[in-house]
């Protein structure tokens, strides 16, 4: 990548570095004696059992080790901001791990040779994978110009869609799971009907309901797991095995097309929340537990995760008993969903003082009876990258209910990851890729259409001209 090009490509963290140098701290591995003291950064979990769980690795691998590590939690947002701010100003943690990793940094940073090569990690590690969850982090070094591993997968996220039964039984609808009917335009239209007629019962109470949360954002990465799942299910495709742009090809441009004409569409039939193209990754989440949207898709099992922990249902009734988790539907050809996963990884960075140290610590986490521990800590909203860990009864049958009730939510996941078409999110192609999505074109390209009323084949020509233009960029 030449000077200008690298220079436009941080451009858009260089206004946040002063602000995250100052939370990255003085103490770190830059000046830190190798051995002395491991800095780790970790994402702050959804629910507090995961932020224990690692506490409590962190604490027999300090006695294991008599070694002091240093562990800090925080939020993706704001740990992809100090990541990179990390990296770029040579002041770096010897661990990181966040949820953004696998499509911001080590694309990114692997292309840049700022990361630590963990190939030797991933060898050991390479009988116990699910062999699809590592090419993530098998990524270009462009000093090097060659492919290594620049991270280590842990766990990751898949698209499900939850929805609220018990307001489909208030009237009158099919709630049962597996009587939704899962044909594109009907399974689509089920849930208009359901907003028509929670509408029409009770106006008062439903007047603002909508039936579909479905995120249409620039400020969200939802929207592109939106995209990306619609657009396999019109089988388009935006690069080929070797990581070229493919998304102007005939086929392709017209599935792009398709799918953005089918969101347009979706949000100009009023059954989408209008502020839908201005939501954050939480505000779906928001919406369906307030009950203002009778389903969602979500790329993780986070929902139904927090009504297993609402402590104002002590029955867990939200949970077993009024909302389910479904597939998304068969394809407009009738062909069962393709799903993509976001395999999250951990990273050591390449000028870190303490490497192997950083390693052994890895190593240490994913050993499998603690690591299985630490991932069902989150309650299902991750999956695990390891064959056995991903074997024990807990994947297939989730949860017991306090009168008996079968987890409606874990399985279903679990059945996607197991027995569905499964493949990871295509960053590690390319970097570019990676601005392609943090610029989020596509939803700029939604945008254009559901607020600036263009035709969707002029909107989907402009997003297929930037991610040409952010491609050849890259030399």
């Amino acid at each position: 990548m030449g000077n200008r090009s690298l220079l436009l490509w941080r451009a858009p963290w260089i206004a946040a570095l002063c602000l995250a140098l100052a939370l990255i701290g003085p103490g770190l591995t830059g000046t830190a004696a190798a051995g002395e003291k491991l800095v780790v950064w970790w994402n702050k979990g959804y629910y507090p059992e995961e932020d224990a769980a690692m506490q409590k690795i962190v604490k027999e691998f300090e006695a294991k080790r008599n070694v002091e590590v240093e562990l800090s939690f925080t939020a993706q947002e704001d740990l992809l901001k100090k990541i990179t701010a990390a990296l770029i100003a040579r002041r770096v943690p010897d661990v990181a791990f966040c949820f953004f990793n696998d499509w911001q940094v080590v694309p990114k940073y692997g292309w840049d040779d700022q990361l630590a090569d963990v190939s030797d990690v991933i060898k050991e590690l390479r009988p116990r994978y699910n062999e699809k969850m590592l090419e993530v982090a098998h990524v270009f070094n462009n000093k090097t110009k060659k492919r290594a591993y620049y991270g280590i997968p842990i766990e990751a996220q898949t698209m499900h869609i939850h929805y609220w039964r018990d307001m489909l039984k208030e009237v009158g609808m099919e709630d049962d799971p597996a009587k939704i009917p899962m044909k594109w335009d009907e399974y689509w239209a089920y849930w208009k009907k359901a907003q028509d007629a929670l509408r029409k019962k009770d106006p008062a109470k439903y007047g603002k309901l909508y039936g579909i949360g479905m995120t249409m954002s620039t400020r969200a990465s939802d929207t592109l797991y939106n995209f990306d799942m619609a657009l396999l299910s019109f089988n388009g495709e935006l690069l080929d095995k070797g990581g070229k742009v493919i998304a102007d090809q005939p086929k392709n441009r017209e599935a792009i097309i398709q799918t953005l004409k089918w969101f347009g569409e979706l949000f100009t039939s009023g059954y989408v929340p209008p502020d839908a193209t201005n939501w954050s990754d939480g505000d779906n989440n928001a919406g369906f537990h307030s009950k203002s949207i009778v389903m969602t898709p979500n790329p993780s099992q986070s929902i139904p995760a927090a009504q297993f922990f609402n402590k104002d249902d002590p029955q867990k009734e939200n949970y077993f008993d009024k909302m389910a988790t479904i597939e998304w539907p068969d394809g407009p050809d009738g062909k069962k969903a393709r799903y993509l996963s976001a395999v999250k990884t951990v990273i050591i960075p390449k000028e870190s003082k303490n490497q192997k140290l950083a390693k052994d610590f890895v190593r240490f986490v994913l050993e499998p009876a603690r690591f299985l521990e630490y991932v069902k800590a989150a309650n299902g909203r991750w999956y695990p990258a390891f064959t056995a860990a991903a074997k024990d009864p807990f994947w297939r049958a989730g949860h017991r209910g306090p009168k008996g009730q079968k987890d409606p939510h874990v399985p279903v996941a679990t059945m996607i990851y197991q027995d569905r078409d499964n493949k990871a999110f295509e960053h590690w192609k390319h970097p570019a890729n990676s601005q392609v999505y943090d610029e989020n074109i596509w939803g700029k390209a939604m945008a254009r259409i559901a607020i600036d009323k263009w035709p969707p084949e002029k909107a989907a020509d402009e997003a297929i001209a930037r991610m040409k233009a952010i491609f050849a960029g890259y030399k």
